[in-house]
């Protein structure tokens, strides 16, 4: 049996599976979308108890924002993901609970009512210590399954995860991506030597994800990405100033990127800390370390200071000075020098501070790299009319509370899609050939279940795969909805 615990169609939504009944795979939480009005989350409740073991497959909020309240539901399942999914993860959780908290208490400042939280800060300290870090990949005993963890390519510690019950066997791609990445190498499968004789005589259910089901990359990722570097070479070299609004966790590929042109970067908000994560040792041999303290001593990476709470006024406005001058093109020596800051969307973090200083600037560029949230800001400004107005989510340092600022749209915006998702082509060449992996191993590809991606995308998707003509069923993972695999 396999049902899907949350929903991906045109906001980013809640990824979670579970299957048996007692496994979960992800514990996704839907990121909050009033424009678009499309947030699936779990309610957990409902496998009070019943859970046995949770798998995470990667870092991402989609994928990991509601694992507090499955593992609170769940007080006695083990719960087992790669050790850079458990690091950065960990970043994630804490500042989303420290942004609700915040959001929190200006809403009760302002006398409007609001939902309790549903869990304290200590609480993610006590799921944190029932993890179990997996350190390499292979082949695990967890709980009453055994599991393979296997890279996936789309982030640091992302994996593929198989899991075998009985004479059945569930591959989980997570998000996947076969190109490869500045620090991460592509994955399209594990080699055949992963499996041994561990798949013999079983059937396999393939869970694969499908955001790019229905589109093919306009040009050769690699291609892409010196386009991009080409392009911030030549502001640099016309001393344009740049933003490059940026998902944590990628900010550390596009320092590498600019790094690699010689180009000094500056980095602000959680991106530092995916930064010091990519820095530590490799999980697999498709990890590629960031020399960070060679480049902080080169200046090629510039990280804006974080003052600790106990630090004196002067120290905060030394680095907002600090912001200032970047923003205007020259500090650190530097005439000219990007600023790659958490978070893509523009709906929050310090790329809305850096936001409300670049985009009335004539003279400079707002890079977005990434896939872009339909109703986010960064969406908006993508689309608006040169000159027009966005309203961004600031921090009004009098008033001690964020506020809806207009902020007019004046320089130039540019998108590049750096995506570390697979195109459509290369996810139906997973299917067949892990289809015909499976009967080398003597083992039978007995469906393929997409999900993660929107009605378009899926459709592309199912019917690439059915000319094929494998033979193989195909089904959709809808939220709340139990397939008989």
């Amino acid at each position: 049996m396999y049902l899907q615990l949350g929903e991906q169609k045109r906001s980013p939504g809640a990824t979670s599976h579970l299957i048996n009944g007692d496994t979960l795979v992800d514990a996704g939480m839907g990121i909050e979308n009033k424009k678009v009005g499309e947030n699936y989350s779990a309610d957990y409740s409902q496998t009070s108890g019943k859970i046995k073991e949770i798998f995470v497959s990667h870092l991402h909020f989609d994928h990991i924002g509601a694992l507090i309240e499955a593992a609170m539901a769940n007080p006695d399942a083990v719960i087992a993901m790669t050790r850079p999914t458990a690091g950065g993860g960990e970043i994630i959780l804490r500042d989303s609970f420290k942004i609700s908290s915040q959001d929190q208490k200006r809403a009760q400042a302002e006398g409007k009512e609001v939902k309790p939280l549903p869990y304290h800060e200590s609480d993610i300290h006590k799921v944190l210590l029932r993890i179990r870090p997996i350190d390499k990949p292979g082949w695990y005993a967890i709980g009453s399954k055994l599991v393979g963890f296997y890279s996936a390519g789309h982030t640091r510690g992302a994996a593929m995860i198989f899991i075998i019950i009985g004479d059945k066997a569930y591959f989980f791609t997570g998000d996947t991506c076969s190109h490869n990445q500045p620090l991460v190498k592509g994955v399209m499968l594990p080699p055949k030597e992963f499996f041994g004789d561990r798949l013999r005589g079983k059937e396999i259910v393939m869970i694969t994800e499908t955001t790019y089901g229905n589109r093919e990359l306009p040009k050769p990722m690699p291609q892409l990405q010196k386009n991009y570097q080409e392009f911030i070479k030549k502001m640099v070299l016309s001393r344009i100033q740049v933003l490059e609004p940026s998902f944590s966790d990628r900010a550390p590929s596009l320092l590498k990127l600019n790094s690699d042109m010689g180009i000094a970067s500056h980095i602000d908000g959680m991106a530092v800390d995916f930064l010091h994560l990519y820095a530590e040792k490799k999980w697999c041999e498709q990890d590629i370390l960031l020399n960070l303290d060679e480049l902080i001593a080169k200046k090629l990476a510039i990280i804006y200071p974080k003052p600790d709470k106990n630090a004196n006024q002067a120290k905060y406005e030394a680095v907002d000075r600090h912001r200032a001058e970047t923003a205007l093109g020259s500090c650190c020596g530097i005439s000219c020098s990007p600023i790659i800051s958490s978070s893509a969307m523009l709906d929050q973090g310090r790329s809305v501070q850096h936001a409300e200083r670049i985009l009335p600037n004539r003279k400079a560029n707002i890079i977005f790299t990434g896939y872009m949230f339909p109703g986010s800001i960064g969406e908006e400004v993508m689309r608006v009319k040169k000159g027009n107005t966005v309203k961004l989510n600031t921090w009004n340092s009098k008033l001690r509370k964020s506020i809806e600022k207009p902020v007019p749209v004046s320089c130039e915006v540019t998108h590049f899609g750096l995506s570390a998702h697979d195109e459509a082509p290369k996810l139906v060449e997973r299917v067949a050939r892990f289809h015909e992996l499976c009967q080398e191993l003597g083992a039978e590809l007995a469906a393929v279940v997409g999900h993660h991606g929107n009605d378009e995308n899926y459709a592309g998707f199912e019917r690439r795969v059915k000319t094929l003509a494998l033979g193989i069923p195909v089904f959709r993972g809808l939220h709340g909805v139990e397939l008989p695999l």
